[in-house]
């Protein structure tokens, strides 16, 4: 009896513990079956799309559907019963030929100028001479005219001298082509202007002082030639002369400050006369040209030059001594 009451009371304590046991088991059971519940909508989802996307395919494409077309039985030929076939022939290609891409055209330059320069010395100064040979065209083997000047700087602005000038090939250098005004403004007379004639730089030759063909038409005295040559007779000098040394035949280089053209000897007299500024003078008889010094030079023998200076001047008794 004790044991059955003491049994009693161990299966009355165990109660609780086999209620939690078994309603953790049903919990277990739940989780389970609602896991198996959402893999199978998710299989079945996936299965739809599926499904849905191959149906969306055919729809765009039907030939997709029986792409394999059923298999009917066919008899085998006995290959060598049958004739060979032809290889086929592969079809002609013509193959289309591009013509070569046109030359460009011939392109000649007209009308050019080529030129040439020399360092040359005189009067104490380098002087750069220029030639300027012109062609019609770039395949001419000679020039059809050329041209010969320096350029010189005057109280800072550039004075362009021409020296000389060829119309052909075979022609001589016409030399000076510059007037006496723009020689003198430059500090050169015609002597210094033939010298650098002399010295351009001609494509195809050199021509000599002697070489070169004075103009008609220059200005300013001319150099003495080597045999004598009668002189123009000088007009009798005017009572203001009285005032000046004077002599023929000579000029007096450089100081030109003003120049004056087409006037009498009697008018360049009373110009310098009149002038305080003005201590000699030089009259070129042949061109009528004036031309005013503030500064003497040494007095030089020129045909045609009428030079006078005023007795006043500093130097007037050397210049008597040098004209006598």
């Amino acid at each position: 009896m004790l044991e059955k009451a003491i049994e009693q009371v161990l299966l009355r304590a165990s109660i609780p513990t086999l209620q939690a046991q078994a309603e953790a088991l049903e919990k277990t059971n739940k989780a389970v079956a609602i896991r198996r519940i959402a893999t199978g909508a998710a299989i079945a989802l996936v299965a739809i799309g599926i499904g849905l996307g191959i149906k969306f395919a055919l729809d765009r494409n039907p030939n997709l559907a029986g792409r394999e077309p059923p298999i009917q039985a066919q008899a085998t030929p006995d290959p060598a019963s049958q004739p060979s076939a032809p290889t086929p022939r592969p079809p002609d290609i013509t193959v289309a030929r591009s013509d070569p891409p046109p030359s460009p055209p011939d392109i000649i330059t007209t009308n050019f100028t080529k030129f040439a320069n020399r360092q040359v010395e005189l009067l104490g100064r380098n002087w750069t001479v220029s030639v300027g040979h012109h062609f019609d065209n770039e395949a001419d083997t000679s020039w059809n005219q050329a041209w010969c000047y320096t350029l010189t700087k005057v109280n800072g602005v550039e004075v362009k001298v021409e020296l000389a000038d060829r119309k052909s090939p075979n022609a001589k250098p016409v030399a000076p082509t510059a007037n006496l005004a723009t020689m003198q403004h430059a500090g050169l007379d015609i002597n210094d202007a033939l010298a650098l004639a002399s010295r351009c730089p001609w494509s195809d030759k050199e021509f000599s002082v002697a070489d070169l063909q004075i103009p008609a038409s220059a200005k300013g005295p001319m150099p003495t030639p080597p045999v004598p040559q009668p002189s123009l007779p000088s007009p009798p000098p005017p009572q203001s002369q009285q005032e000046f040394i004077v002599a023929d035949d000579f000029d007096i280089p450089g100081g030109d400050y003003r120049v004056e053209k087409e006037v009498s000897l009697e008018l360049c007299t009373s110009l310098c006369r009149t002038d305080a500024q003005c201590r000699a003078y030089t009259y070129n008889k042949t061109a009528r040209w004036c031309f005013l010094k503030d500064r003497l030079g040494e007095a030089q023998r020129f045909v045609g030059a009428f030079s006078g200076l005023k007795k006043t001047a500093p130097t007037a008794g050397n210049f008597n001594a040098q004209w006598r």
